[in-house]
């Protein structure tokens, strides 16, 4: 062990298996899990909760890729993440970083987020169209779940890439409100599918626009975060990491020829 200091962690995880980052009594959570590993390796800080500060407070059923959380230990540093990794299960800490102790990844410079929407029957244009509305600064009143926060935001980029079967929603900004990306992506999926006017809904008016729904969270995921300090890769925590990955992308792919082959046997009967 080594003299206590705070440090910042670059992490990921699957946000289907927990009920938000947040800590909630008798519930799984990123934040929770974080705690309990941290205890698990035998920190000394464990009595006073770490300090843990962090970037993005995801909902429940959305995941990360790279979240930024900071807090106090007194571990060493080169060994951190892979002592994280070997207590959690679908949490992966890949980078850790010593910083100065007022250092709080909640203030970061940029937040990116991208939601993975289906392909159906959406007009790709409508969509660019419908997304360049919302990039500059706006009253997001109409768009999020406020909770006494100033509504006011600047979305710098809103940029959209389609594959065979999703679009890729790319959301880049300083801060988000709570729901406000979701509700955005209702809203340019509804319009490009036809079902509601884009001249049903102004900014800046306080107001929400008719009947704006709420995108599910598990197609949302926390791409990066910048911090404005580097995080470069742990390759040990990296290599490990790599090879549940793999394991991970196997099994999936096992259950996916499975569904495909039972699919054709009912269409075939």
């Amino acid at each position: 062990m080594t003299e206590d200091r705070r440090v910042a962690v670059k992490l990921a995880y699957d946000g289907s298996n927990y009920y938000g980052f947040q800590r909630q009594p008798g519930m799984p959570t990123v934040e929770g899990e974080l705690i309990t590993a941290l205890e698990d390796i035998g920190n000394a800080k464990a009595s006073v909760g770490f300090g843990i500060r962090s970037s993005s407070r995801t909902d429940r059923g959305v995941s990360a890729l790279g979240n930024v959380v900071s807090f106090r230990t007194d571990f060493r540093l080169r060994s951190l993440c892979s002592a994280l990794n070997s207590a959690l299960d679908t949490i992966w800490t890949y980078s850790a970083v010593e910083v100065d102790d007022d250092f709080n990844p909640r203030w970061a410079k940029q937040r990116w987020y991208r939601y993975f929407l289906p392909v159906d029957s959406q007009d790709p244009s409508i969509m660019r169209e419908v997304a360049e509305r919302f990039v500059g600064t706006h009253d997001f009143s109409g768009f999020a779940r406020l909770d006494g926060r100033n509504p006011v935001r600047t979305v710098d980029s809103i940029d959209i890439t389609e594959s065979d079967s999703l679009f890729f929603i790319d959301f880049r900004a300083e801060s988000f409100l709570w729901n406000m990306v979701r509700r955005i992506v209702w809203f340019i999926d509804a319009v490009a599918s036809g079902t509601i006017d884009l001249d049903e809904y102004e900014l800046d008016t306080g107001r929400r626009p008719g009947r704006v729904g709420l995108a599910p969270s598990e197609y949302l995921v926390l791409m990066d975060v910048d911090c404005g300090i580097a995080f470069p890769h742990d390759s040990k925590a990296a290599s490990a990491i790599r090879r549940v990955l793999n394991r991970r992308i196997i099994d999936l792919d096992l259950n996916r020829e499975f569904s495909k082959q039972l699919l054709m046997r009912l269409r075939s009967s």
